[in-house]
């Protein structure tokens, strides 16, 4: 008897070890597991896109040395003070993968946006395409904040056919540019309406030969023969036409890099404050976004969440808003920060910057005011 308990507790000691060790092994394998399955999930990539705070930028200071908005061939005046273009940094999309962790930890933080890439793009869409588009939109974008500025301050202008892209390989590429103003076809005057553009199609589709373009290139005029093909049984010459306008004056961006519309209302404010004496903003630090057209009117963009936390951490004081992105922006991270001024058009966006220029805050349009 006294030899067994030593030998029973022996046993228990070992088969303990023994049941010790499998336990041991079996969550070793899971902690293997695991990780592997994080690191896969780590560096798989995934079809969204990722919008992040990017830069903020004053317009009404160089920058990178060079200042964003000039204006030459009429009289100007020193602008001083803050209006901040806002923008968003993007990570996905054509030709840029993801991860999954990464969106994963977006969607934790609240301040980033994550969104299924065809929301915006085809699937089949390139990173060049992408690139294109971004850069169309952005001289368009300052096109139209040129026209919204100069209808507000009751300066003419004129309307013109503009060539916003010219495809690669097309009947167009190396003889019409971007920038180019459509002027005549075949010698026929071609008038900066939608009705102007149809009639320029019109021409190349019937046409059985070559076409006589005449173009102003900056402010040069050159002749361009161009050899329409034909294109799923359409002719064309491969130029993307817009409307754009001819100003008494050129304005000028520096803005490489950087794409879209959502700056258009910033640029028509600086534009307004470069044409007018006096500090328009008188010191503060406003901030803000919105497409514009030439008529003045507002529109909203992408991205409101971002721009609201990169003004915040900017220290603006005042955020201008799109009406149309107020739900958005009132739940951004950063918001009680801010005073957010909602606005519709340029003449509201005009006279809110200069009430806050004279402190006469006190009837402001707000987003909060629209909410209630």
């Amino acid at each position: 008897m006294s030899d067994s308990a030593p030998a029973a507790g022996g046993r228990s000691v070992r088969d303990g070890g023994r049941r010790g060790a499998r336990l041991l092994g079996s969550s070793g394998l899971s902690g293997i597991i695991l990780y592997v399955l994080v690191f896969a999930l780590a560096i798989t990539p995934v079809p969204y896109l990722l919008q992040t705070p990017g830069p903020v930028v004053n317009t009404l200071e160089p920058y990178e040395g060079v200042d964003l908005v000039s204006i030459s061939g009429t009289e100007t005046y020193e602008a001083e003070g803050t209006l901040d273009m806002l923008t968003v940094a993007v990570a996905g999309g054509p030709g840029r993968d993801i991860f999954a962790a990464q969106a994963v930890t977006s969607l934790i933080n609240g301040v980033e946006t994550v969104v299924p890439s065809e929301a915006y793009y085809p699937l089949s869409t390139t990173r060049d395409e992408v690139e294109a588009a971004n850069s169309t939109d952005m001289i368009s974008s300052q096109d139209e904040a040129t026209a919204a500025a100069l209808t507000e301050l009751d300066i003419d202008y004129d309307s013109v056919i503009g060539v916003s892209q010219v495809v690669e390989d097309s009947a167009a590429a190396g003889v019409v540019e971007p920038g180019d103003h459509i002027l005549a076809v075949d010698g026929q005057d071609i008038a900066g309406t939608e009705e102007g553009m149809a009639e320029v199609r019109q021409a190349v589709v019937d046409s059985t030969g070559p076409i006589e373009l005449t173009l102003d290139r900056d402010g040069e005029t050159v002749d361009a023969t161009v050899e329409p093909v034909e294109a799923d049984g359409v002719r064309s010459i491969g130029v993307v036409m817009s409307r754009a306008y001819s100003f008494p004056f050129d304005v000028d961006f520096a803005v490489e890099g950087i794409g879209g519309p959502s700056a258009g209302t910033i640029f028509a404010l600086t534009i307004i404050d470069l044409l007018t004496e006096g500090n328009l903003t008188g010191g503060e630090a406003i901030a803000g976004t919105g497409a514009i057209d030439a008529s003045g009117q507002v529109s909203p963009i992408g991205g409101a969440r971002q721009k609201v936390a990169a003004a915040a951490a900017s220290g603006a004081e005042y955020f201008l808003s799109p009406a149309g992105n107020c739900a958005e922006v009132l739940g951004a991270r950063g918001v009680d920060e801010l005073t957010v001024v909602r606005i519709d058009d340029l003449s509201a966006a005009h006279q809110a910057v200069a009430s806050i220029a004279a402190g006469d805050t006190g009837d402001l349009p707000t987003c909060t005011d629209a909410a209630q």
